[in-house]
This record gives structure tokens, sequence and C-alpha cells, in this order.
């Protein structure tokens, strides 16, 4: 069958290609406009050629201009009082040894030595006192409600719940270290901003499928396809995400080799797992909490003055940390009796030579000498200054930053040492420190003699809370089974997101995007706003920047961090409280919803209109009341945070936290 002769009209339109005129004319209507007026003029008035150049070179300056100052091109900042301040990169919480030549992390060349910080991560770590009081409350908690309701039918004996003490505390501080050296402000506006634009873009086209609210979490499901999380395809799925996170953090966030006492791995992962790290989650992705959280960040009002003084400055989870067993084990050795016996100072100091702490030992040994002779009442000239030779000794060879045997001390006690103030406080201050030092390694020392403990031979359970109601069930109504996908379902990845297509970067991007695809601006202004992208998009983000390091310096305020561990105390622990009735969480979100509409300013309404306005936010907020959306969402955001903290994850496997366990 021959095909029909293409028309004559057909064949002009492709001559002239009028559809790239028409495609240029609907995308640059402003621009389309002007050139066909000055074509127009100057065809038809000819003779007025001279001035219409007038004309025509401005608008070839203007050209020439935008060309040169290419979309890529960004003008400077131009609040010189707001710079961006980006935090300095310190040095990750160490692993392992570093050798006292090259200072390089296992080092097989050269002699290793000790970093004590990896049995004591809390040197030099001091926070408020209210502060530690409120943490360790919390943690008080988890014991009383997670551990001592079984602990108790077993033992009155507290050794083992003072080791797990010692634990938490190395976990806590070892947060702390990391959480110190992130660049929270950068993080939450570059990746985290990031991800919350895919999740709306998924949002709004799920919204296109569906007539009602109902049916818009489904879709969105639907629309995630396999980028859904690994941890929302069934609540099975999402504990079993839970426990191998803990596992994959254990060899960073616990005191070396306290990963080969397994009865101890064990219940610190079910008990974190089940009764912390679960209810967490399902508390910060109910969209009664989402709602609590957006009333708080769109609230103009002041914040309340501090009233009471700054509470004084003291070692991290100290007092928490603080064994309760008043009598010591019979089967524990000091290092008096480790001493006296030479078959076990042998394995001691075989021990210490693998750990790098052979010079910790030198110093206790050191300091026990110096203080039979200090102690002597009758001391001539001679020995006194003999003495102070050997402090000074001991100060050069333990003290200095520069000595390869440097132990770290308190401050206060080098100060002393340095000083030489021997006579009075210095004798006593050493020999706490030098049991305080080498405390650890006999803990160790006796941990690693121990065999290996077997492995279970059935399933193993998650610890649960003891009064676990309907909201700590596994299943609970907000969540029922999650997803509800059945196992090994393959699903197709969705290739249609914003960032494969085009690169959103920035808050000013984030912007421009929120005003296309939530509020489907006119592209009148979607122009406009590109193109003054060029002059504006440093200047806002600079601003932006500053302001959100500005309301995280007020959130990190004392009273604030006390208000914040109080109301996440409340939320996990405290299950007498009754429950938000449906009346107060329906009466909640309809303030949201009024919140959010007086939040935006009343410009954006005569920019894209009123009813545009509604639908964008009605659209936003339907998206906050889907719990399953939240949870998606606060998951990805738990692996930033994972991946932020925790950089080692991604550099040795090159995948995303999520995909570790699979």
């Amino acid at each position: 069958i021959m095909s029909a002769p293409p028309s004559i009209l057909g064949c002009v339109r492709r001559g002239l290609r009028l559809d790239v005129f028409k495609d240029v004319a609907r995308q640059y209507p402003v621009i389309f406009c002007v050139f066909t007026f000055m074509i127009s003029s100057t065809i038809i008035l000819n003779q007025y050629l001279h001035i219409l150049m007038i004309f025509w070179s401005f608008l070839a300056g203007v050209i020439t201009l935008y060309c040169s100052l290419s979309p890529e091109y960004l003008l400077p900042n131009v609040l010189v009082s707001i710079k961006t301040k980006r935090k300095k990169q310190q040095e990750l919480f160490p692993l392992g040894h570093s050798c006292a030549v090259c200072g390089k992390n296992q080092c097989k060349r050269h002699r290793p030595t000790l970093l004590l910080e990896n049995y004591q991560p809390w040197l030099d770590l001091k926070v408020p006192s209210k502060v530690d009081a409120s943490i360790s409350e919390v943690l008080e908690l988890v014991l009383e409600n997670f551990v001592y309701p079984w602990y108790r039918d077993i033992t009155d004996d507290e050794a083992c719940v003072d080791e797990l003490r010692q634990t938490i505390r190395f976990f806590a501080a070892v947060l702390a270290h990391r959480a110190q050296r992130v660049d929270v402000p950068l993080v939450v506006m570059d990746k985290m901003v990031k991800a919350a634009m895919k999740h709306i873009e998924i949002i709004a086209k799920a919204q296109q499928k569906v007539k009602n609210t109902e049916g818009l979490q489904q879709a969105a499901l639907v629309e995630y396809g396999a980028d859904l999380h690994v941890a929302l395809r069934s609540r099975k799925d999402e504990l079993l995400y839970l426990r191998k996170l803990t596992e994959l953090l254990f060899p960073y966030v616990m005191p070396p080799k306290a990963t080969d006492c397994r009865s101890l791995a064990l219940l610190i992962r079910e008990v974190m797992t089940g009764s912390v790290f679960l209810p967490i989650m399902d508390f910060v992705a109910d969209p009664d909490t989402v709602n609590h959280m957006v009333l708080i960040f769109i609230d103009d009002t002041p914040p309340e003055p501090v009233t009471d003084p700054p509470s004084a400055l003291m070692p991290f989870l100290e007092k928490f940390a603080d064994p309760r067993k008043t009598k010591s084990s019979v089967l524990k050795l000091d290092l008096k009796e480790i001493r006296e016996q030479q078959d076990l100072l042998f394995r001691f100091m075989s021990f210490l030579k693998e750990e790098g702490a052979v010079h910790v030992l030198q110093f206790c040994l050191t300091v026990e000498e110096f203080n039979d002779q200090i102690l002597c009442p009758d001391l001539s000239d001679t020995e006194m200054q003999r003495l102070h030779e050997e402090v000074q000794k001991i100060y050069e060879t333990y003290c200095l930053e520069e000595s390869i045997d440097k132990i770290s001390f308190d401050p206060f006690i080098i100060e002393e040492i340095h000083n030489r103030k021997i006579f009075k406080s210095v004798p006593g201050k050493l020999i706490k420190e030098k049991g305080q030092n080498l405390e650890p390694f006999i803990q160790s020392f006796f941990s690693s003699c121990e065999s290996p403990k077997p492995k279970p031979s059935r399933p193993e359970l998650t610890i649960l809370s003891p009064t676990a109601e309907n909201n700590k069930k596994l299943f609970t109504e907000v969540y029922r089974n999650n997803a509800n996908l059945p196992e090994g379902l393959e699903r197709k990845h969705n290739q249609n997101y914003f960032m494969e297509l085009m690169e959103v970067d920035g808050v000013y991007d984030y912007m421009m995007y929120i005003g296309r695809v939530v509020f489907h601006m006119p592209d009148w202004l979607h122009h406009f706003l590109s193109g003054a992208r060029i002059l504006l998009k440093r200047t806002l983000e600079a601003y932006v920047g500053h302001y959100f390091q500005y309301k995280l310096e007020q959130v990190m305020q004392e009273h604030r961090l006390v208000s914040l561990i109080t109301l996440l105390r409340d939320a996990v622990f405290c299950e007498s409280t009754e429950e938000r009735s449906p009346e107060d969480k329906q009466r909640r979100a309809k303030q949201t919803f009024e919140e959010m509409m007086n939040y935006l300013p009343d410009l954006v309404g005569k920019c894209v209109g009123e009813e545009a306005k509604y639908e964008g936010v009605k659209m936003l907020f339907n998206a906050i009341q889907q719990p399953l959306l939240n949870k998606q969402m606060t998951y990805v955001l738990l692996d930033i945070a994972v991946q932020e903290l925790f950089p080692e994850l991604s550099e040795k496997a090159g995948l995303s936290v999520s995909a570790k366990w699979m």
C-alpha cells in the first residue's frame, strides 16, 4: 500500500519550521512579542531605520549581556554582613590505634600507641548539668522499663547493669562527638530538603491519579515503586531494618571488644530496637506529631525569656555511669594482685602490647614508686630535689603533646604537675588517675580471656515494652502492617524523578520548584524568577542559611534542650497517660491548616491566585496527614543523618544505609 503524498501545506510548514516558532512563542512569549514587533516595525517603517537602529542596538546589548551571564553564572552574595560559615571538619572519632611516629591509623611499620579516646570518649566532653540530668533521666527510664523488670527476677547484683551503664555512656558520647562535626544547616538545606522535594513530587503525581484524599497514600506508595524504603514494606521488615542498622553501627558506637560478649550485644540491640527506636519512629511519623511540629515551626511568637542562669558544666553522664554495686566481685582482680602473679602479669603485658597501652602500665608503676618515696616523712633536700626532677620527667614523658607516650589526663592535673604542686594534692590524684586509666584495660583483658559465647539455637526475640499496649504493639492502628507488601515482590523503579531531569540545588531552586509543582505559578512569574536567579540566588541562600543557624542556636539553648528531651521522654515512656482523643487531633489538624494558610504572605496569593494558593497548601497539608508517607520521609531522613554521622559506612561499601542489610 503506497502512502499518500505529503500536502503542500505540510511541506511549507516543515520548510519554514513553524513548529519551532510555535514552541519558542509558547516558552518565551515576551521575547517573541518583542522580536515580532521590532521586525514588523523595521519592515513597515523602513524609512526610519536610523531611529530604529537605536532600539536594535539596545536589544543587541541585552542579548549580549544575557549570553555572557549564562544561567550557570551567579552574582555573589550582596549581603556583606551575612557570610556562609562552613563548620571546620574535625577529625572523626578514631577507631583502632594511631602510630606514635607517623600518626597513621593501623600503622604496621612503627610502634602503635594507645588512643585513650577509644576507651573513654567522654574525655573533654562536658554539658550543662540540667541537660545531663534530663538525658540521665531518660536513660534511667530505659533501664527501669526494659532491663530491671526481668533482671531483678534473676539477681540483685548490679554488676551487669553497671557494665550496661558504661556501654550506654560510651554510645552516647560517641554520638555527641560525631554530631559536633556535622554541619547541620548545610546537611538540612542541601540533602534533606532535596529529599523532601522528591517526596513532594511523588505526592503531586499521586494526587493527579486519585479523586479523593483517602486514596492519596496508597497511590503515592505505588508511585514510589522500588524506591520505597525497605522499612516500609511491613512492620516485620521495619523491625528487621532497625535491628540490622543497630548491628551495623556497633563497631563504631560500642567499646572495643564489647561485641565479643554476644549476650551483652544482643541485649543492647533488642532493647534499643524494640523498645526505643521503634516507638520513637512511630511517634515522629504520627500525623498528630507532625502537625504539632509544623505549628511549632511556623509559630512567630517570641521565645520565652531565659530566667535561670546557665547551670554548671559537668562530665557527660558521669553520675549516670557511676557503679551502683557496693561490693566488688570475688572474681575481680586489682592491679596489685596482677603484679604479684607473674603468669597473669605476663598475659596482661601481652594484652597491653596488643592494645598499644604498655606505657599506661609503665606510668602506673612509675607513679606507685614515686608515691612510695614522696610519702616518706623524713626527706632531705637532696631527695626532694631528686623527686622534683622525677616529677618533671613524668610530666615530659606522659603529659606533653609531642611525647609518644602521652596519656590524656584532666587538664587541671597536668597544670598542677607542671607547676610542681606535688606535695599537697598530686599524689592522691595520681593514684586515682592511674586506676582510671588502666581500669578499662583490666576489664577488656578479662573479657578477652573468656571463651566465645555459643550462638543461640532458637529464633531471637525482640524485647518490647513490658506494659505494651495498643501504641506499643508491633501492629498498630495507625500504621497497621505498613505498606503490607508480599515477600519477594520485585517492583520497578520510577524513572521520572525531577533530579534525573534537571539540576535543582539550593533554596532558590527549591522555592521555584515548589511554586511550579505545588502552586502552579503562571509562566510570567516563572520567567521572572528564572531571570532573577542570577541576581538573587546566592544572596537569598546566604540569608536562609544564616536564619537557619540562628534558629538552631535558639533550639540548642539549655532550657530548650531540656524541654525537647522532656517531650521525648513523655512520648516514649508515659504509657499511662491518656491518648489524645480523635476530637483533639482533628482540632489540631484544623489549626495546622489555618496556620499554614496564614503563614504564606498575601503576595503569594496575588501572584499565583488565591485558588492556586489554597489548593497548594491543601496538597501539602494532606501529604502530612498520611502516616505511612510520613514514615517513609522519616526513614529517608534517618538514613541521611546516619551517613553524615558515620561516613565510613558509605566509604567502605559505597551503598546507602537502607541497602546494606539486603
